[in-house]
C-alpha cells in the first residue's frame, strides 16, 4: 500500500482504517511513532508468528525489514528483494517504530528463523540457491549436533562439532563446514543478534593440496582417444577447452555460442557476471557435428538421448557428471572422472602454457587469484621455465 510522502500516524490510521493505540508526541522533532501491530496491519503481516528475535541491538523498524525481507526471500528474485529492501526503507525512514507492550514473541527455539534471516540476506546481496543450500546444511548441522540456542554456542563449541565432524568428512569438506558457519555468524554479530563470535578466533584450517586431481598428459589422451557417443566427445572436448563447471555446462544454451568468433559467452554459476570462455578447434568441430545431427527444437546446449514426448530434456549437472565418470572408467583412470578434474586439468594446461595469471582467473570465472592459483598443478617444467626468466642458465 502506497504511503503519503509525508507520513504521520493520522496518515498511516486513515489509510487502514484503524484506531491508533499510540501516542504521538507534540514535539515537532520528534518522529512519529507507530505501533508494530499497525505496521503489521499496513504490511499485510500478522503480529504473532513472525518470530521476530531482539538480541537489544537492533532497531523495531530495523527488525521489520528483516522480517518482511524473510519472509519475502522465499517467492521473491534477488531484485525484487533488493526493490522490496529498499521501498521499505524509504516508506519508513522518519518513523519510530514501538511495541504496544514489553511482553515478548514466544519463539521457544529461534535457531532456524535466525537461519532464514541469514539465507534471505544472502540472497539479497545476490547469492545462489546452491550456495544458500550450503549454508543451510552447515549451519542445521550444527545446530543438531550442540542441540543449543545460538546465543549460547561458544568457540569451544565450535571446536567441538569441527573435531567431531573430521572424523567422518574430508579435510576440505571441513575448511568448507567452517567457512559456511563463520559466515553465518559474522552476520549474526554484525547486526547485533550476538555478543560474541565464536568463530572469528579461531585458526584457519587449509584445504589439502589436490593437485594430483588433474589429468597428466597420458590420461588426458586416454580420456580422448576412448570411444564415446558424438554428444559425449562434443561434452569432453568441450570442457577440456573451456574448463567450465558442471552447473555452468548443464545451463549452457546453443545460442550461448559464437562459432565464427570461436566463443562461448555466458553468466557465470557463482559470480553472477558474464564470462566469456573460448572453443579450440577439435571442441568446436564435435560440437558443429553434434548440434547438426540433432533435430530437436531444445535451446540448451546439451540434451538427453532420451526423448520426452518427443523432445530431449536439458541434461543436469548429476546427468553430466554420470557420463564423465563413465568415460573415466571406460579410459582406464585410477581417478573419478568428474567436472572439477576437467577443470583443475584446463586450469594446468593453460599455466603450461604461459597463459598470465589474471587472464586464467577471468577465463575461470574466480573472484580472487588466490582461488585460481589453488587450481594449477605444480609443474617442475614449468618451474623450470619460470626460473630462467630472472637468472643466466649455464
Amino acid at each position: 500500500m502506497e504511503l503519503p510522502k509525508k507520513c504521520t500516524l493520522k496518515n498511516i490510521c486513515s489509510i487502514t482504517g484503524q484506531k491508533a493505540a499510540v501516542h504521538v508526541p507534540r514535539q515537532e522533532n520528534h518522529a512519529p511513532l507507530m505501533s508494530l501491530r499497525l505496521l503489521y496491519h499496513i504490511l499485510g503481516r500478522k503480529e504473532t508468528g513472525v518470530g521476530m528475535v531482539n538480541s537489544g541491538n537492533l532497531t523495531n523498524k530495523e527488525l521489520v525489514i528483516q522480517s518482511v525481507i524473510t519472509a519475502m526471500s522465499t517467492i521473491l528474485e534477488t531484485v525484487q528483494l533488493q526493490a522490496l529492501d529498499n521501498v521499505l526503507r524509504t516508506k519508513l525512514h522518519g518513523l519510530r517504530v514501538e511495541e504496544e507492550s514489553t511482553e515478548l514473541s514466544t519463539w521457544t527455539d529461534d535457531n532456524d528463523y535466525m537461519i532464514r534471516i541469514f539465507c534471505a540476506n544472502k540472497k539479497l546481496e545476490g547469492c545462489k540457491e546452491s550456495s544458500l543450500a550450503q549454508y543451510r546444511l552447515s549451519v542445521r548441522q550444527l545446530f543438531y549436533f550442540l542441540n543449543k540456542n545460538y546465543r549460547e554456542i561458544t568457540k569451544d563449541d565450535i571446536k567441538y562439532f569441527l573435531a567431531a565432524r573430521s572424523l567422518n568428512v574430508s579435510q576440505n569438506t571441513l575448511v568448507n563446514t567452517k567457512r559456511n558457519l563463520s559466515s553465518f555468524f559474522t552476520f549474526l554479530h554484525d547486526e547485533g543478534y550476538i555478543t560474541m563470535h565464536p568463530v572469528k578466533t579461531i585458526k584457519g584450517m587449509k584445504p589439502l593440496d589436490t593437485e594430483n586431481i588433474h589429468l597428466t598428459l597420458e590420461e588426458e589422451v586416454a580420456v580422448r582417444d576412448v570411444e564415446k557417443t558424438i554428444r559425449d566427445e562434443a561434452l569432453t572436448d568441450f570442457l577440456f577447452s573451456t574448463g567450465v563447471r558442471v552447473g555452468e555446462a548443464a545451463a549452457m544454451n546453443i545460442s550461448d555460442v559464437n562459432f565464427t568468433a570461436g566463443t562461448v559467452t555466458f553468466r557465470g554459476e557463482k559470480s553472477d557476471r558474464i564470462r566469456t570462455v573460448v572453443l579450440d578447434a577439435r571442441a568446436k568441430l564435435h560440437l558443429i557435428m553434434y548440434l547438426e545431427r540433432r533435430k530437436d527444437s531444445n535451446p540448451a546446449l546439451f540434451v538427453t538421448n532420451r526423448t520426452y514426448h518427443g523432445i530431449p530434456r536439458r541434461l543436469g549437472k548429476s546427468a553430466i557428471e554420470d557420463i564423465t565418470k563413465a568415460i573415466g572408467v571406460r579410459a582406464g583412470l585410477d581417478k573419478v572422472l568428474t567436472v572439477h578434474v576437467f577443470r583443475r586439468t584446463f586450469a594446468t594446461r593453460m599455466a603450461d602454457k604461459g597463459c598470465p595469471l589474471e587472464t586464467l582467473q577471468e577465463l575461470m570465472g574466480h573472484r580472487s587469484p588466490e582461488t585460481t592459483k589453488r587450481y594449477i598443478a605444480r609443474s617442475q617444467k614449468r618451474i623450470h621455465r619460470e626460473a630462467a626468466r630472472y637468472m643466466e642458465v649455464a
